[in-house]
């Protein structure tokens, strides 16, 4: 494959990746890791347990988690770049409609959901964030990794995208930390430095989160009911982010084992799931992915055409 082809296959790999493992992830969020492994490791799409917040989607689909990271990667198409005001628009208009629908509203996580009502409200976008430390701009991020080569210049967009709906240091920083590992990841640097980029990066806003990204990785070669039990696995981004990494490097050259560690991780499998996935997608690209999983997620042309608009504008071509 020549370069560019791969690094077009890489683009499409991180924002299908993100999708994957959230799609796949939607199925056991909510459980706790010993009911998991009671029911049994999820390896393929299907329907979300009953009494789950994905409940009523469809097998092959993704939850709000991805959603968000097609608003992010529309504006940045439209604008040419990262713009916060219109994205705050998007993301208000996104999460308008999706409290308003039943089958989404229940998705739609509580840091969001009281961002976008701040937002709809006539509040700004600076000021519009929650406080509260959870994953929401980690999770959609990815697009910002894609967008801009220039790790200062990533770094610097991605917390800004994390504030019209999440404003708490420890969200801007694990939005920092995952945009920059995606470039990383793209940029086919090893295990230690992609972490280490990304840990580095973020400690500039919570040096807490930076340093349990580090611990991710000295734990990677401990097995994960001990690790996960150790990181937590709850919505908050000192969990996910975290538990994300361990499972990309515990899995480095094996980006399908990854995801399927993360949806089986317990907690907010949805999200952790979703930022393995963009991270495995980056390094290896669309190739790695098992042709099941690709044939069977929904709306996949769309996040293939967004990606592709994404990498024709990047500074890589």
């Amino acid at each position: 494959m020549k370069p560019l082809e791969k690094l077009r296959s890489k683009y499409i790999g991180c924002m299908l990746g993100a999708a994957i493992g959230d799609a796949l992830g939607k199925q056991n969020e909510g459980l706790n890791r010993k009911d998991i492994l009671e029911y049994g490791y999820v390896t393929d799409y299907g329907k979300a347990r009953v009494g789950s917040p994905g409940e009523k989607l469809r097998e092959g689909q993704y939850t709000d988690d991805t959603e968000q990271m097609i608003v992010l990667a529309e504006s940045l198409i439209e604008c040419n770049g990262f713009n916060a005001v219109d994205f705050a628009g998007k993301i208000a208009k996104w999460g308008a409609d999706s409290l308003n629908d039943p089958v989404r509203k229940k998705l739609v996580g509580p840091s969001s959901s009281a961002a976008i009502s701040r937002l709809n409200s006539g509040i700004t976008w600076k000021e519009s964030g929650s406080d509260i430390p959870s994953c929401g701009s980690a999770m959609r991020v990815a697009p910002i990794g894609l967008f801009y080569n220039n790790m200062d210049e990533i770094e610097s967009n991605a917390a800004l995208s994390s504030i019209p709906t999440h404003n708490s240091r420890g969200a801007i920083a694990g939005a920092v930390a995952v945009a920059v590992a995606v470039r990383s990841a793209l940029c086919e640097n090893d295990c230690v430095e992609i972490v280490k980029d990304a840990a580095s990066r973020a400690s500039k806003y919570d040096s807490g989160l930076a340093k349990k990204i580090e611990l991710s990785f000295e734990k990677k070669d401990i097995e994960p009911d001990e690790v996960f039990e150790e990181l937590g696995t709850s919505y908050l981004v000192y969990d996910t982010v975290p538990c994300a990494f361990y499972c990309f490097s515990r899995h480095f050259g094996a980006p399908e084992k990854a995801i399927i560690e993360a949806v089986n991780a317990g907690g907010d499998t949805d999200s952790i799931a979703c930022i393995t996935g963009a991270l495995c997608g980056a390094l290896h690209g669309i190739d790695v992915f098992p042709e099941k999983w690709l044939n069977g997620l929904e709306n996949r042309k769309i996040i293939e055409y967004l990606s592709n608009e994404i990498w024709k504008k990047s500074d890589n071509i």
